[in-house]
């Protein structure tokens, strides 16, 4: 049927063409800028002017294609202002399509060097320090698969024989000169056409490594000419050559050494060009779709009658929007059969098909894209670049996949800078091997004035028959906490007291659906406190060896680990623990208490939400309970610093605030975000504690428990936080009700993220 369709419009399509006058619509490139095109193409197909061919360069290339495969200006522009054009431009990962499951234990890193090993087990450290791209290709890859491959096989990779007839322009840098696209793959047209150097990652076809064609040819009016050669053409201009660089402009300097001067003019006698103001906007804001839409469609209305005097020729409205309905109509379903994979071997192929639930049945572009963003979340993929080529004989797309596996080793660097105690650095090495299942090595350090740690860990991911994972780590680390937490504190400052943790614990995890997890595992560790009885006493130790286990649900859709404005947290930790508490005084001459041994349960859940009120505001809702059945401790400060704390905030995270411990507990707070721009925003935590007991000090230095619900503490936070792609800076101001030190001030910049503690 879809074949009767397109031979339709074909015949339709030529027979309106013959002796009529064609039009030529020529685009330039120019970023963001481009988007200005799309109101030249609104005005003329509101005003009846055809447009029988285009060609266009970079971002011109991009409005062109969508044109040219059926997609009105309304449309286009409904895309333009997408979510998804959004992350595949700027590289951002789509919330709803974070596999939690593969990324559930994440480091305080935000930079990688890689070492290769090769086939010979030899070690080569790898020269690509050096990114090739700011924008990460992950989104793009299956955003210009789910764009262009309907159109393509309608087509049958012939441009000529889309809905409108389509160049686009791609730049050879190797062979300096321009590569013109009039059949092939449409998604590696126009993703050549656009691939900024250094912005975007280029990509090989053919052989050729190719990159934007506004290196060598940014306005294709010869190509439109020796191709189509209408009768008339319409030129959209949005940029200019690059300006005589001066002395000290680097970016002027290499754009005058990469990019060839370009022709931006059109003959008068054989047609009109339109030129803009754009030079206060960026190449790469696309967020000013409407302004830039407007500006286009406003200077081609200007012009509109000397365009129909020069076209004599109309098509309605309403004739155009049929004959696209039409051809749209045409598209075979999208829908695949087979897969073919390449990059990898044998054994890691298999791992990869694990991603896919064919079996040899179809599945939608919807379960692939499920699969492949499942895939592309595992840190030992690279990269996997799909291709789907149209099968006429049984009806399907054949899915190919060109899939790159990381370097084996890496070494992570990280680090958190603080106007307070808790500047903090990380180091750790990684390898990370693929084969028919997934496996990952680790030992890292922390180290800093209020944490220090040293960890090994390793996990391996199993698919077949079932996908789950088994993992195994120890950390050995410290935590000193200070009595308060100024601003640029004193190096003459003593810890208020101090925990050390050796522990081991062995899990198994199952994925539930994309975003969640169950872990099931046991434990075992050695903890000691250092603290004072009194003000002025001697240091104490109570030391406790404890096993334990435990099962934990949560899923995570966050989108940061710090400050995070979108996305939800829900979790569940269920343990047991058992094992014995020993004291030991530090006053000269007395002897360690009786160890205690003891058992007991432990709960705690988490609710963290964030709903969208309007374009800037965004409101967080938080809950948190913890319970625990433990008995007393040997003595009141033991029992306060081992019961469960309420830390929320980061800065929290780095003090000990007695008042915020309790065996069991209800939290629960707001979080009013105001967001900026994509980069800052300005966010307020409020939060209420609610202990049903309050640990209290009895005779003896005994613990005992106040009645329930006589206390309530609060605690707030206003924070300017800016994010970047490598870390996070935030500048705070926050109140405690109970406190030390009730008001802090301080800044921050970086990761701060701490080994979890063994008993969560």
């Amino acid at each position: 049927m879809w074949r009767f369709l397109f031979l339709t419009v074909c015949f339709y399509s030529i027979t309106f063409n013959i002796n009529a006058q064609s039009v030529g619509l020529v685009l330039s490139g120019g970023g963001a800028r481009g988007i200005t095109h799309v109101g030249v193409i609104k005005a003329l197909e509101e005003s009846g002017i055809p447009v029988d061919y285009v060609a266009g360069t970079s971002m011109g290339a991009v409005i062109g294609s969508l044109y040219a495969m059926g997609y009105s200006s309304d449309e286009v522009i409904t895309i333009l202002k997408s979510d998804e054009f959004k992350r595949w431009s700027t590289g951002e990962s789509d919330p709803a399509y974070s596999y939690f499951y593969r990324n559930a234990d994440p480091r305080p890193s935000f930079a990688d060097v890689h070492l290769n090993i090769d086939k010979r087990e030899t070690l080569n450290v790898s020269t690509k320090f050096i990114p090739t791209n700011i924008v990460s290709p992950r989104q793009m890859n299956f955003a210009f698969l789910e764009l262009y491959t309907q159109a393509n096989a309608v087509s049958g990779g012939d441009f000529d024989k889309l809905f409108v007839p389509f160049r686009s322009v791609a730049a050879d840098v190797y062979e300096e000169k321009p590569v013109v696209f009039r059949r092939g793959n449409l998604s590696d047209a126009v993703r050549t056409s656009m691939t900024f150097p250094f912005m975007y990652k280029p990509i090989s076809v053919d052989g050729r490594l190719l990159f934007d064609g506004g290196i060598y040819n940014n306005f294709p009016v010869d190509v439109m000419r020796k191709d189509f050669n209408p009768k008339f053409m319409i030129g959209s201009v949005v940029t200019g050559n690059p300006p005589k660089p001066e002395e000290d402009d680097a970016v002027q300097q290499l754009a005058n050494l990469i990019v060839k001067k370009t022709d931006y003019s059109i003959d008068p006698e054989q047609g009109i060009m339109f030129r803009f103001p754009l030079d206060n906007y960026s190449l790469f804001d696309f967020s000013v779709v409407d302004e830039l839409v407007k500006m286009g469609y406003d200077s081609t209305m200007a012009h509109i009658d000397e365009i129909k005097k020069r076209v004599n020729r109309y098509v309605s409205p309403a004739e155009l929007a049929q004959r696209r309905k039409i051809f749209r109509e045409s598209y075979p379903p999208f829908v695949f059969k087979n897969v073919y994979i390449s990059g990898v071997d044998s054994l890691q192929k298999r791992y990869v098909e694990s991603a896919f639930h064919h079996d040899n049945e179809s599945f939608t572009l919807p379960e692939f894209k499920e699969g492949y963003f499942n895939l592309i979340s595992d840190d030992k993929i690279s990269e996997v670049l799909p291709r789907a080529v149209y099968n006429s004989e049984n009806g399907f797309f054949d899915l190919h996949l060109k899939v790159r596996t990381r370097d084996r080793l890496k070494i992570s660097l990280g680090a958190n800078v603080s106007s307070s105690t808790s500047n903090v650095a990380y180091v750790g090495l990684v390898y990370q091997n693929l084969r028919e299942y997934a496996q990952m090595a680790y030992a890292d350090a922390q180290f800093g004035r209020m944490y220090n740690a040293f960890g090994l860990g390793t996990r391996i991911d199993a698919s077949q028959p079932r996908k789950f994972y088994m993992k195994l780590n120890m950390v050995l680390h410290r935590f000193d906490y200070y009595q308060g937490n100024r601003l640029f504190y004193q190096d003459d400052r003593v810890a208020e007291f101090s925990q050390f943790e050796v522990y081991s614990k062995f899990a198994i995890g199952l994925p539930l659906t994309m975003k969640g997890r169950m872990e099931y595992g046991l434990g075992y560790a050695n903890m000691t406190d250092f603290y004072r009885i009194t003000d002025n006493g001697a240091v104490n130790r109570s030391v406790y060896n404890l096993g334990n286990v435990f099962a934990r649900f949560e899923t995570y859709t966050l989108n940061n680990l710090m400050y995070p404005t979108a996305g939800y947290q829900y979790g569940l930790t269920l343990q047991m623990f058992g094992g014995n508490e020993m004291f030991f005084s530090g006053a000269p001459g007395l002897a360690p208490e009786t160890p205690q041994r003891s058992m007991w349960g432990q709960a705690k859940g988490v609710y963290d939400r964030y709903y969208k009120i309007s374009k800037k505001i965004t409101l967080g809702a938080f809950a948190e309970a913890a319970y625990s059945s433990r008995k007393p401790l040997l003595n009141y400060q033991a029992s306060l610093i081992q019961a469960p704390a309420f830390r929320p905030t980061a800065h929290s995270q780095t003090v000990f605030n007695a008042a915020y411990s309790a065996n069991e507990y209800l939290a629960t707070g707001i979080k009013p975000i105001y967001q900026l721009n994509d980069q800052m925003h300005w966010r307020n935590e409020f939060y209420l504690f609610m202990p049903y007991r309050t640990i209290l000090r009895a005779p003896g230095n005994e613990m005992r428990y106040s009645a329930p619900f006589t206390r309530m503490e609060f605690m707030a936070e206003t924070a300017l936080v800016f994010n970047f792609r490598i870390a996070t800076a935030s500048v705070f101001l926050n109140y405690y009700s109970n406190s030390v030190s009730p008001v802090n001030f301080g800044v921050n910049v970086g990761y701060l993220l701490f080994n979890k503690k063994f008993m969560e």
